[in-house]
């Protein structure tokens, strides 16, 4: 009898999901179901190429139509499945039931949003699907006085793409320096002199009291004119349909090794996912563009039955203006951090260290460094920390020893 998988979300983790199911021999019934109109996409371009019109949003779709025609893969997009019997079947809004032999949660985040007066104007918007990207991109066009709130990653992309376009752009951050609680002050002062080298007016310790038809009001008093506002203070897991089935959620939908979920027949992976980390011996949710696409992948081969631990170091990056910033593992100010490099000159990558192993990193330009700090955690090397910190010394040396 043929056997029926069901994959809710048609983001870049359910797209992967379904391409791995074929590759991998799966010759039963495919279906993709998600909220959003639009067939699965990368969304890294959003906030950088696509909002420049340096790339058309036609680019960043994983599979053209004719693909999942082609390969049997029935699209339900457009539509909310509003319920999930767990002994194998959903059910969608506005009617129709699917049977399933085993489901893929893949619902990924939406936006937080930032409840203030005036939050619900037209001139202020979001950045977290194509059709956010491609509202702002021919917003951007007029060259507006631009205030971004929250400095995190998608608030500074946002900001380095505006002011690579000619806009003025005003960055208001709650945080004493940048993504204080992940990089720490010495980092996160790099991060935000980057900003302030190409014109940013960034605020630091400042909230927003509310918002008009054209300003931003600070906690502090202080008005910011604005003909445009971009809000960017993170996402919340879509884990809804998981606790409506009685699944077990905690920041996220928890998962095994194995990308199962606490229901044998169901299994989640991307934004939504809360999976063991055995490099931290702890869980981890990664929001990341890595995460989402292997941990999607994998799933498929362990809905299959492949029994595929799925493990990585978490990996991300970000361009903004002339500069690439990349993490790897989770960076911590509580860890002992050793530098190579010039943090300065934006050259550099600092290692996170417990005991005497790398744990995590963070690089500015120093992409080369990447790939050898990866197999150092991986591996559990050992290091010497005045080796670690010698420009001198390659990393591979390190791995040797």
């Amino acid at each position: 009898m043929q056997k029926t998988f069901v994959v809710v979300g048609a983001g870049l983790a359910g797209g992967r999901a379904v391409e791995t199911l074929r590759a991998e021999g799966f010759d039963g019934r495919i279906v993709l179901a998600g909220a959003e109109p639009d067939r699965p996409y990368e969304r890294p371009p959003l906030s950088k190429d696509v909002l420049r019109s340096e790339t058309e949003p036609g680019a960043v779709f994983l599979r053209d139509e004719d693909w999942y025609h082609t390969n049997g893969i029935e699209l339900e997009l457009g539509r909310t499945v509003t319920g999930l019997d767990a002994a194998g079947s959903l059910t969608f809004a506005g009617g129709g039931t699917i049977a399933f032999d085993a489901c893929l949660i893949a619902t990924g985040g939406r936006v937080r949003r930032l409840r203030v007066p005036g939050s619900d104007l037209e001139g202020v918007h979001y950045l977290r699907t194509i059709r956010d990207a491609t509202a702002l991109r021919d917003a951007f066009a007029s060259k507006p006085r631009l205030v971004v709130i929250g400095a995190g990653f998608i608030g500074a992309e946002v900001a380095a793409s505006a002011r690579m376009l000619g806009c003025d752009v005003t960055m208001i951050e709650v945080l004493d320096v940048p993504l204080g609680r992940v990089l720490g002050s010495e980092l996160g002062a790099a991060y935000a002199r980057l900003h302030k080298d190409h014109g940013v007016d960034l605020r630091l310790g400042e909230g927003v009291e509310e918002i008009t038809d054209d300003s931003v009001i600070g906690t502090s008093g202080s008005v910011y004119p604005a003909d445009l506002v971009v809000i960017g203070v993170g996402i919340e897991p879509n884990v809804e349909l998981a606790m409506a089935a009685g699944m077990r959620c905690d920041n996220g939908i928890v998962v095994d090794e194995f990308c199962q979920t606490s229901a044998s027949r169901v299994f989640a992976a991307g934004d939504v996912a809360n999976r063991p980390d055995e490099f931290s011996g702890g869980r981890i949710r990664t929001e990341h563009f890595q995460n989402a696409q292997n941990q999607g992948a994998a799933a498929a081969r362990n809905m299959l039955g492949k029994a595929e631990v799925f493990g990585e170091v978490p990996w991300f990056w970000s361009d903004q203006y002339d500069t690439n910033l990349q993490t790897l593992g989770h960076p911590s100010p509580s860890h002992e951090r050793v530098t190579r490099g010039r943090m300065e000159d934006l050259d550099f990558i600092t290692f996170d260290l417990e005991g005497d192993r790398v744990v995590a990193a963070v690089a500015m330009n120093r992409g080369r460094d990447i790939a050898a700090t990866r197999r150092l955690i991986e591996r559990r090397v050992t290091v010497d920390r005045e080796r670690l910190a010698d420009d001198d010394v390659p990393l591979r040396e390190l791995l040797r020893a």
